[in-house]
Formats: C-alpha cells, structure tokens, sequence
C-alpha cells in the first residue's frame, strides 16, 4: 500500500484523523476568545457601535481561513458593523497570532448569522404567532 506524501511528512490527512476535528474546534475557540476580547477592549471605530456577538466560528481543515459568524443588535447597524470588523481584520488577526501558536493565521472573514432569525420565524410560526391556518389560506383563495 502507497503512502501519501502528506503522511511521509508527518501531517495528518483531515480524512483519516478523528482528532482534526478535535483541533479545529480547539482553535475556533480560541480565534472566538481573542476577537471577543479585542471587541470588548473596543477598537475605537465609530462604525462598531450596538451589541456584536459572535454566533460561530468555523475553521477550514487546512487552518488556512476563518468563517466568524456575528449577530448585531439592533439590526439596523448590521451592514456599518460589518464593514467596520472586515477593516479593522489586521488587528483580529494580530489578536489572533498572539493568543496562539500557529505558524499561519487564517484569514478572517466576518458574516452576519441568519440562522437566528430564521429560528425565531418558526418558532413563531409554529407558536402560532402571524400565522393563519392553512384551510383559511385555501377558503381565502376560492372565493
């Protein structure tokens, strides 16, 4: 049986190690716990304004980028915080490569999460809250 290059070199092949994802959830932690300080401490851009959250944070197997997913309240500041996180991405990064070990840092990209949105219209949905039953939807149409 042939060997992979990336096995000769000691690297472990994300595919075949169970504990890739061990480490990758351990520096998504990390990445969380640094950009979270660096926005508590502030950052001194007016466009960083309201309460920013980080949702999640997924790695890529390789380390070489960083999904960080915020919710922004109120919403109306979502799009002027957004821009402002993506300008200040030098500094995360900073905070970043000073929190850990790595040899590269990856690339930081910001995105507001949707995913809790969409959780609360179908809690509300199915609390009842907006919503009309689907037989008056049907009476409504046929008339």
């Amino acid at each position: 049986m042939r060997r992979s290059s990336a096995k000769k070199r000691g690297f472990p092949r994300h595919d075949e190690d169970p504990e890739s994802g061990v480490r990758l959830a351990k520096v998504g932690s990390t990445i969380r716990k640094a950009i979270q300080g660096a926005l508590s401490r502030g950052l001194g851009d007016p466009r960083i304004r309201g309460l920013v959250s980080i949702t999640e944070v997924d790695v890529s197997p390789d380390l070489s980028a960083a999904l960080i997913r915020i919710s922004v309240l109120p919403e109306q500041y979502e799009s002027t915080v957004l821009r402002g996180l993506a300008s200040a991405k030098g500094r995360f990064q900073r905070e970043v490569q000073q929190a850990t070990r790595l040899r590269r840092i990856p690339r930081i990209r910001f995105e507001i999460d949707k995913s809790l949105k969409k959780q609360a219209r179908i809690e509300s949905l199915l609390h009842g809250e907006n919503a009309q039953p689907v037989v008056d939807n049907m009476e409504a149409t046929d008339t």
